[in-house]
């Protein structure tokens, strides 16, 4: 009858240690992922935002009759932030056209439920600001 001789520095008392650390440490794990998976969500919205921002105040600034172009640039940035996406539910765009420039807000509601299962709100509003001075050697309408 031989005796088994434990491992250097893992005594009998140690056993299946590995097996509970693995079962604590799963669900820390699995909780950092899905703040990853949350905080990306956001940080996505938040740069088609930004984007779609940028993008309205510079077709506004070189459009001949911005005024007119308000409804076009309004769709284009829809489309552009895919409205009624989780990213982006609903769409607030207010525009403010002065001689010199065009100032543009434009706001998101991104929805937080189903990115992760933390508790997180429901719902979390961005807005992103741009402003583009007006191009003075556009074409201007007679």
């Amino acid at each position: 009858m031989s005796r088994r001789r434990p491992v250097r520095g893992r005594g009998d008392s140690e056993r299946g240690s590995i097996s509970v650390e693995l079962a604590v440490l799963t669900p820390i794990f699995a909780l950092l992922l899905l703040s990853v998976v949350a905080v990306g969500r956001i940080q996505n919205s938040r740069a088609d935002i930004e984007s779609a921002a940028r993008s309205a105040a510079r077709d506004l600034s070189i459009a001949r009759d911005p005024t007119a172009a308000i409804g076009r640039v309004r769709a284009a940035i829809s489309q552009m932030v895919n409205v009624g996406s989780p990213g982006c539910q609903t769409l607030t765009f207010t525009p403010t056209i002065t001689p010199e420039t065009v100032t543009v807000v434009v706001g998101c509601v991104a929805d937080l439920q189903d990115a992760s299962i933390l508790p997180l709100p429901g719902h979390m509003t961005l807005t992103a600001t741009a402003t583009e001075a007006i191009d003075r050697f556009r074409e201007v309408t007679p």
